[in-house]
């Protein structure tokens, strides 16, 4: 399926960011840190498919933040190529679009957190499940 990607030239773009700071961790408290990415592609036409991956940080108890960020590029694709992709999604996300889209996400996690009670939080700029 490698002729699904016609030009891995994109342009990642930034879609949404949100960051809410929450109340602190209570004294001895634990705060454990959930990452999550969900990647969705959607074809916006016969020769463009829209990959976007948003990565969000929720905390259990809800501590320090709420943190979601979302980004996306437009792929030039084979649309014939394409259509037999069982699960788009799966494929894009073992490929470098994605991983330019995460590595891009996790610098803005980074800074957005610089300043939070935890520092940077520094995220794996791989899609994480």
């Amino acid at each position: 399926m490698e002729n699904v990607i016609k030009n891995m030239n994109i342009k990642p773009m930034l879609d949404r960011a949100e960051y809410e700071r929450v109340e602190p961790p209570k004294n001895g408290e634990s705060v454990n840190i959930q990452i999550t990415d969900e990647v969705t592609v959607k074809l916006m036409s016969d020769e463009i498919a829209r990959v976007t991956v948003a990565r969000s940080a929720v905390s259990n108890p809800e501590r320090l933040f709420k943190l979601y960020v979302e980004m996306s590029a437009d792929v030039l694709v084979d649309k014939k190529y394409y259509d037999e992709l069982a699960n788009p999604s799966d494929y894009f996300k073992k490929t470098p679009i994605c991983r330019a889209l995460v590595a891009q996400i996790a610098l803005l996690i980074a800074n957005m957190t610089s300043n939070s009670p935890i520092g940077p939080m520094i995220t794996a700029p791989i899609v994480q499940a």
